[in-house]
């Protein structure tokens, strides 16, 4: 009788004793690194700040190794360590055609996904893992969630696999994070020196004598920049000649105007800087107009809570009569004159 009931005890403790050693070796759970969430940076406050430190996922993406699923583990880990409060969602995306936001391109797709949603200043941000993107909101529409994980603890044991998760095979947990993150930009009129000394100096190595910096023509270049930023369309504005002329500059018979922007945030600022001189370039070379009949310019830059950067940039080629206000121009042979649709009026064009 003592046996069988020693048998009882001995046989249940064993068996639990087996389980908790196979729980043990098949526990995913397990092989998650210890410990694993940590501070990767500053306290984000709001969904400006939480644009502004997004790593750039630039040709990491690989199948089964670093994907989506392995892409929204690292990039939960990395905003929770900037005390942003991150879920990791899988379900589906069904976008059917290829669209172009912010300057990114979200490629058309459908199956299966996994993405993040972070909560910052009491807003729900959506996150693209594969680009390290905010969603715009008018492509939320193609995310079907089916699953949210409150952290990788729950995803992993949900999912019975760490495989499908453990980004820190590919990134190094810890070491600093080696994706490039946005950079700070200098203000506003700093950047439109910088830029404009670049031109000069391509300019100068083009054979070109150097614009001359013209401050009445940056302020309307700066103020049209502004309303682009806050309008965040550079379409259905005025022509940037006609607001020279609103803003009482009448003195060019030339003008070439650019207007540009540049998605943000800004990664690289001399490859930002390349992007404005490259397109300062295309705008010089007008079909009847060469960059050597241009001798005076201005620039205006403006930067919106995205870090989307507006550059407005105008060049002229002044006058020294026949605008408005101005005497008339003379030459021999030929009577007094303005340019349209000014006339003279005894000696001044009105």
């Amino acid at each position: 009788m003592k046996k069988w009931i020693l048998t009882l005890v001995i046989v249940p403790i064993a068996a639990l004793s087996l389980l908790f050693v196979f729980h043990g070796i098949f526990d995913p759970v397990r092989d998650i690194p210890d410990p694993y969430y940590r501070d990767t940076g500053h306290n984000v406050a709001d969904r400006s700040e939480l644009i502004h430190i997004l790593p750039l996922f630039t040709d990491t993406y690989q199948e089964d190794y670093f994907d989506c699923s392995e892409m929204s583990a690292f990039m939960e880990w990395y905003l929770e360590g900037h005390g942003v409060d991150t879920v990791i969602v899988t379900g589906e995306r069904n976008q059917p055609h290829n669209i172009s936001a912010g300057g990114f391109e979200y490629e058309k797709g459908a199956g299966d996904h996994a993405w993040i949603i972070s909560n910052v200043s009491g807003g729900r941000v959506l996150i693209e893992p594969t680009l390290a993107r905010v969603v715009p909101k008018s492509l939320e529409r193609y995310y079907f969630a089916d699953k949210t994980y409150n952290d990788i603890y729950d995803a992993v044991g949900s999912s019975r696999s760490v495989a499908e998760y453990d980004w820190w095979a590919v990134v190094d947990i810890d070491s600093p994070v080696p994706f490039k993150t946005p950079v700070s930009l200098p203000a506003s009129t700093e950047l439109e020196t910088d830029i404009f000394d670049l031109v000069n100096t391509e300019r100068e190595e083009d054979g070109l004598s150097a614009l001359e910096q013209n401050d009445e023509i940056s302020e309307v270049a700066r103020t049209n920049s502004r309303d682009l930023a806050a309008r965040g369309d550079p379409g259905d504005g005025d022509e940037l000649g006609d607001l020279l002329k609103k803003s009482g500059i009448y003195y060019f018979d030339i003008s070439v105007e650019q207007t540009l922007s540049v998605p943000g945030p800004v990664y690289d600022y001399e490859e930002f800087l390349q992007t404005c001189l490259d397109a300062w370039a295309h705008g010089e070379s007008g079909e009847d107009i060469e960059a050597s009949d241009l001798d005076e310019s201005g620039i205006g830059v403006a930067v919106d809570p995205d870090g989307n950067v507006y550059v407005t940039q105008a060049s002229i080629r002044r006058i020294h009569c026949g605008y408005k206000g101005a005497p008339c121009c003379k030459e021999q042979g030929y009577y007094p004159w303005c340019y349209k649709p000014w006339e003279c009026n005894r000696g001044i064009c009105e």
